[in-house]
């Protein structure tokens, strides 16, 4: 059952990979047939339902029911692909139909951990599920935008999904001084601060590693952190950054200018994760404090945007969330009953 499982995932993918490669014979039918015809506020619309929306999305799970939540997120999270649907009908629907079956599985998995043992990757489906959803927004306001009134906007960025998943292996992107640099200095900065932490549930102290109470050797439990992880947090990275970035920000530039859309978004994406915080028990200083990196990590992600384009912002915020979940991998699961596993959190480090 859990080689079902791996096999399933790994199935998954292949069909996103396939589906979506599409997108470059699609998008050069669809300029030969694309007929200028959208307004401002039309364009406008189709990026910020699903980016405003997404506070909306996030801040349910305050009041929903905790075995019903993720049920209400996934309905929640395709009903607010609608706009690019009404846009870009045939790639959302297939879209929706992978991102559907990814929360349906995450869902199944999850109900019966039984069927396939602890640790789980249920959340690694559920995740992929939810930030499906957010590329397929980016990609109907990218279709949205390519129909507006000539004169209304610049050229923007056209860029399909596997350029997108590879981006943070891409050697071309990482090589790029604003890619390394802020990858380097987070890195460091997350070093130091699991050092002072403390390193006594650490694996270097201990010299063993647990997944909960499962003993497994420290090379073969960060092995499959990591393989997990670069899997789980490159779709958070195109998702977030998609939606984030190359969405709302993008159109937030051209609706409100420069710095007011920079502020919002600064405000906007920290705001989205609260709630999630909330439910996880975090206090309020925890909640101030993450709320203000993650802003401070905004400007970040939007000054390498307008630097070098989603691909760098993707590579970028897919690495620091990485190396995070990693990090945390080292440093807390060298005893055992740490309540550490692969079934990576909802929540998603940034």
């Amino acid at each position: 059952m859990k080689k079902s499982v791996l096999c399933l995932l790994l199935i998954s993918v292949i069909t996103m990979s396939s589906i979506f490669a599409q997108e470059k014979q699609d998008d050069l039918t669809n300029k030969v047939l694309i007929e200028k015809e959208y307004t401002h506020a039309q364009v406008a619309a189709v990026g910020f339902v699903p980016y405003f929306g997404s506070m909306l999305l996030n801040s349910s799970q305050l009041f929903l029911p905790q075995d019903l939540m993720m049920h209400y997120i996934s309905l929640e999270s395709i009903l607010l692909n609608i706009p690019a649907a009404i846009v870009n009908p045939s790639y959302t629907l297939k879209g929706s139909a992978i991102s559907t079956a990814s929360w349906a599985t995450g869902l199944f998995l999850n109900k019966y951990p039984e069927l396939y043992g602890n640790p789980s990757i249920s959340m690694v489906f559920m995740n992929s599920g939810f930030k499906t959803n957010m590329w397929l927004e980016y990609k109907g306001y990218e279709k949205a935008r390519s129909m507006a009134k000539d004169g209304i906007y610049n050229k923007y960025e056209d860029l399909n999904f596997m350029d997108a998943f590879t981006a943070p292996f891409n050697p071309n992107v990482l090589s790029k001084k604003s890619v390394w640099i802020p990858i380097a200095a987070y890195s460091a900065v997350l070093v130091g601060f699991n050092c002072l932490s403390g390193f006594d549930n650490s694996v270097f102290k201990t010299g063993e590693s647990y997944l909960g109470n499962y003993k497994i050797p420290i090379a073969l439990g960060t092995a499959a952190v990591l393989a997990l992880s670069c899997f789980n947090f490159t779709m958070t990275g195109i998702g977030e950054e998609a939606l984030f970035r190359g969405t709302g920000y993008e159109e937030m530039k051209v609706s409100f200018g420069i710095v007011p859309a920079k502020i919002i978004d600064a405000v906007v994406f920290p705001a989205v994760h609260i709630p999630q915080q909330v439910v996880a028990d975090y206090d309020w200083s925890s909640i101030l404090f993450t709320t203000a990196v993650q802003s401070g990590t905004t400007f970040l992600l939007q000054w390498i945007y307008d630097k070098g384009g989603l691909k760098d912002s993707i590579a970028v915020h897919a690495w620091i969330d990485i190396i995070s979940y990693t990090l945390s991998y080292l440093f807390t699961s060298g005893l055992q009953g740490n309540n550490f596993s692969l079934n990576i959190n909802f929540s998603t480090k940034l």
